[in-house]
């Protein structure tokens, strides 16, 4: 019989699996560069927030600038993010979606719905139910000390707002 070590084990490669069949899956259209999490997760951040720099991805990732320069290097080259001088601080460059980029978010937005969508159709209503209820349960406990994250990306990632 699997213990629960076991089947957490289990459950972490699973959860793994699907959110790089999400992630990858949904960029991976022909016309549409593939990104990493980690890239989907800094273009989510930058649609939510004007005005953003490679300190704020930092700040909010809890990762070194020259982690987050990475990052945001690989979108600039792809063309998802621009680069522009704050008119306010010649010193600050501002980071923002290309207007491509924009379009091809909703896209993989909407891909990556339609992905759901497919993945729970196993499950009836009563099923689907019960998994979104603990699944929040789990979350809500997770956040309540959360182990890395800051308050800003913990704020974003329990609006919905990145995934």
């Amino acid at each position: 019989m699997i213990n629960r070590k076991q089947k957490i084990e289990e459950l972490i490669e699973n959860l793994h699996s699907l959110k790089r069949t999400i992630v990858f899956g949904a960029s991976g259209d022909i016309n549409i560069p593939r990104i990493t999490p980690s890239q989907w997760g800094v273009l989510m951040f930058i649609e939510q927030r004007d005005g953003t720099t490679v300190k704020d991805i930092a700040n909010a990732l809890e990762i070194t600038s020259s982690a987050a320069t990475q990052l945001v290097d690989g979108l600039v080259v792809s063309r998802y993010v621009a680069r522009k001088t704050s008119e306010n601080d010649r010193r600050t460059v501002i980071l923002t979606l290309s207007k491509n980029t924009k379009t091809q978010v909703d896209k993989m937005k909407k891909k990556a719905l339609e992905k759901f969508l497919n993945f729970f159709e196993v499950l009836n209503d009563q099923e689907f139910d019960q998994y979104v209820m603990l699944n929040k349960k789990i979350v809500e406990k997770i956040f309540k000390n959360p182990p890395r994250f800051n308050g800003r990306l913990r704020d974003m990632i329990s609006q919905n707002q990145i995934c």
